[in-house]
């Protein structure tokens, strides 16, 4: 027998219709900014999100089983990202600079604190898509999208200490590229 609960248009959900459409709504927003940041185009991001997500619902049943489903999926959306992205190249860079980002202003005041003025926008958006993927990542959701440690671990699957370690290594690595003050050495 299976257990239901709620309904969707007018037909009850089981539980595992129930968990993908909570994955769904936990992580539909946070996926559109990340993917519209990487192609530039709200249409393309849209799409990509909307067929990884096609192809989580194919595959819940083996997600679930994952011993980090949040990572299973995420890899699943940079997957039809990065298909997306190939085409044209990433507009990451373009797209960030010339958004109206509140968390970017979070990010120039840290990194005023840690490596001192940076030169301009595209410079730093540059640096950080430069960065290995895993870092680029957590900068990206943490700092450019704005989403506490906690949250941007939740998304990718990882601890909040794999954020913050990925956070320390990334602000070394920018440092170090746009031949700043490194932040680990000056609080030493």
């Amino acid at each position: 027998m299976t257990e239901t609960g709620g309904t969707t248009g007018g037909r009850p959900l089981t539980r595992l219709a129930l968990t993908f459409e909570v994955f769904h709504e936990s992580h539909a927003r946070a996926w559109y900014k990340f993917a519209h940041l990487q192609l530039g185009s709200k249409t393309a991001a849209l799409r990509a999100v909307e067929a990884a997500f096609r192809e989580l619902h194919r595959a819940w049943p083996h997600a679930l089983r994952q011993d980090r489903v949040e990572a299973y999926a995420w890899a699943v959306l940079k997957d039809h990202v990065e298909r997306r992205t190939s085409r044209g190249g990433s507009a990451f860079v373009e797209t960030a600079t010339f958004a109206e980002l509140d968390p970017y202003r979070a990010l120039l005041r840290e990194s005023q604190e840690l490596f001192g003025e940076m030169e301009s926008r595209i410079g730093l958006f540059a640096a950080i898509a430069r960065l290995p993927e895993k870092q680029h990542d957590v900068i990206v959701l943490r700092y450019v999208l704005g989403y506490s440690d906690a949250r941007t671990g939740h998304i990718l699957g990882v601890a909040e200490t794999t954020v913050r370690s990925h956070v320390r290594w990334a602000k070394r690595t920018l440092a170090r590229e746009l031949r700043l003050e490194d932040p680990e050495i000056e609080g030493e």
